[in-house]
């Protein structure tokens, strides 16, 4: 464990670390020795030597100083290491995850980070100042011990060291073996957090389905099993204490029948090895401490482990040599970019170029790759071929603040952070003035919004937004990136909060930035993408291949599968529920004779 814990420290801590364990082995020396001297106060007290006894008792009793003291000093230096080591991993794991790429977040990883960054932070921070104090203190002490009795008889300390390969056998014997039960109850408890978080997520979804019971179903399996898992769990662990307790058992009873056996042989030596028996006692004591500690070592080994595989997870490569972009506008292409999830292709040559300055929409049925591409634009993934670039510049050689600087970037899911609707707005651009807030909140809508709102400008928008709608949100997001002015806005249209009236307001909103920044907008309403200077059909077979390009205008006189779909969508818009006319009863009366 101290090993792989070492790892993923930086080296501050590390020595920080060692200090405290050498101080744990210090402290280990001095109570076993404290142990040891306990043997010739012994002896002399049974054999009625007062005087020799006092002597003793008297380096004893400093020593005893010694050890409380040091131990006063562990107990301090201990919290401090522990502490400084929790913070040192949390700060190492966050700084790592801002820059993993975001796709790497997928919901199962996302459910298992909380965990990770804190239980798990603490429990492999806690390895060395808590932990080791019992482990090192159940192998240095006895040791000292041991030593202190060969010192007296060879013969008992025989018996003493060759009972170590057997508690050594037992212990890593009923170590694997819970080991593998908990890594089935970890699986086990994943899977039923993930469970949680997808029960709860779709609820809307089950409910408006009626498949709740289906949802709560696959729940319930999930923690009957992980319920199951750690009943396991609990009857290995308590039978794996039970046999190592029995081990220590043994171990004593050898000890004592040398003791005995001796003692029989030789009568006349008879005080020192009563205190020997004694002390042999005492050498049980730190060994059986191994047990207690043995669960708490396991879960910090597999918490190290948990934070060893987040860190080694790669980030997106950041080039040595970084380039820069150039003043002004910036065109977006796309050169023959590819890219799988494992089997399944999502873009296979997929070859655009976006002029500067110019707005190109993104059409297509699901599937197309039309959300990865804009995915990719924005460096949330590398391509596994080809290359996109950003004002002639392959991304992979753009430092992450030049990129990111030059991007605005609204996605479907809108992300809004636990605030006031002004303090979302201004993420995009902080010193932004009064005015500049009322220009992109115009464009955006949220002007309109927040006068209807109870506390307007200042009003909570609650955790990722729920206090808002879906349509609010995309306002909100449309505006931050209006302020942020990037020279490059990629817009991934929400599907869900698009109702007639957001759907003008985006169409405004792409209006009011044309011609003003390079758009890259994927559309699912078309009427909002009318103006674009291109837009651009994709098939999914292959996904990514363009099947058609042009102007709104020229791709309705090509009367393809655009036409199709800009003809389907407005019969759409144009039906209406109407009165349903029913036959007067009299006239069937009438009829009828």
């Amino acid at each position: 464990m101290i090993r792989d814990l070492f790892a993923v420290l930086d080296a501050r801590t590390v020595r920080a670390n060692r200090r405290q364990l050498a101080r744990i082995t210090v402290l280990a020396l001095l109570e076993g020795l404290s142990y040891g001297l306990a043997l010739p106060v012994l002896a002399a007290l049974l054999r009625g030597d007062t005087a020799g006894a006092g002597r003793w008792l008297a380096v004893l009793a400093g020593v005893t100083v010694l050890t409380m003291l040091a131990r006063r000093r562990q107990i301090t230096w201990g919290a401090a290491t522990a502490i400084g080591t929790i913070h040192a991993l949390q700060r190492r794991l966050v700084s790592h995850l801002a820059v993993l790429p975001v796709d790497w977040f997928t919901a199962r990883r996302s459910a298992a980070l909380p965990q990770i960054v804190t239980a798990g932070a603490i429990g492999a921070g806690r390895g060395v100042p808590y932990q080791f104090i019992s482990l090192v203190g159940g192998v240095v002490t006895p040791a000292v011990v041991l030593g202190v009795a060969a010192l007296v008889d060879w013969r008992p300390a025989l018996v003493m060291l060759l009972t170590a390969p057997l508690l050594y056998a037992v212990h890593r014997r009923t170590t694997a073996v819970v080991d593998r039960v908990e890594e089935r109850t970890h699986a086990a408890d994943a899977e039923a957090s993930a469970r949680v978080v997808e029960f709860a997520e779709a609820q809307a979804t089950l409910r408006a389905s009626g498949n709740e019971g289906l949802g709560r179903a696959l729940l319930t399996d999930a923690l009957d099993a992980a319920g199951a898992a750690r009943r396991a769990d609990v009857r290995r662990e308590i039978t794996a204490r039970v046999g190592f307790g029995v081990a220590v058992h043994l171990a004593v009873g050898a000890v004592v029948a040398a003791v005995a056996w001796l003692l029989l042989r030789e009568p006349s030596d008879s005080a020192l090895l009563v205190a020997l028996l004694v002390l042999a006692v005492r050498f049980a004591e730190p060994v059986s401490a191994l047990g207690d500690v043995a669960r708490d070592m396991r879960s910090g080994r597999k918490q190290v482990a948990r934070i060893g595989e987040l860190l080694a997870a790669g980030p997106l490569p950041v080039p040595d040599e970084p380039l820069g972009l150039p003043d002004g506008g910036l065109d977006l292409e796309f050169r023959a970019v590819g890219l799988a999830h494992g089997e399944r292709s999502v873009l296979d040559g997929f070859t655009l170029r976006v002029p500067a300055g110019t707005t190109t929409a993104l059409v297509g049925p699901s599937g197309a790759g039309k959300t990865t591409a804009l995915r990719l634009a924005a460096r949330f993934a590398d391509p596994d071929t080809g290359q996109v670039l950003v004002g002639g510049t392959d991304v992979r050689d753009l430092a992450p603040d030049t990129l990111y600087g030059a991007l605005s970037v609204v996605l479907q899911d809108v992300a809004l952070t636990e605030g006031t609707v002004r303090e979302n707005v201004l993420a995009g651009r902080p010193d932004a003035d009064a005015e500049q807030l009322a220009r992109a909140a115009a464009l955006a809508g949220v002007d309109e919004m927040v006068a209807r709102l109870p506390r307007g400008w200042d009003t909570p928008v609650g955790d990722r937004g729920v206090a808002l709608s879906g349509g609010e949100r995309q306002r909100v997001a449309l505006a931050r990136a209006a302020l942020r002015q990037g020279r490059v806005v990629l817009l991934d249209e929400a599907t869900s909060a698009l109702d007639p009236v957001n759907e003008r307001i985006v169409a405004r909103w792409v209006a009011g930035l044309a011609g003003r920044a390079t758009l890259l907008v994927v559309a699912h309403q078309l009427h909002t993408i009318a103006s674009a200077d291109q837009i651009v059909v994709l098939g999914d077979d292959p996904a990514g291949r363009v099947v058609e390009r042009g102007t709104h205008d020229e791709l309705l006189a090509l009367d393809g599968r655009y036409a199709r779909m800009w003809r389907t969508r407005s019969a759409a818009e144009g039906w209406r529920l109407g009165p349903v006319e029913q036959p007067d009863p009299l006239e069937e009366e009438g009829a009828l004779s």
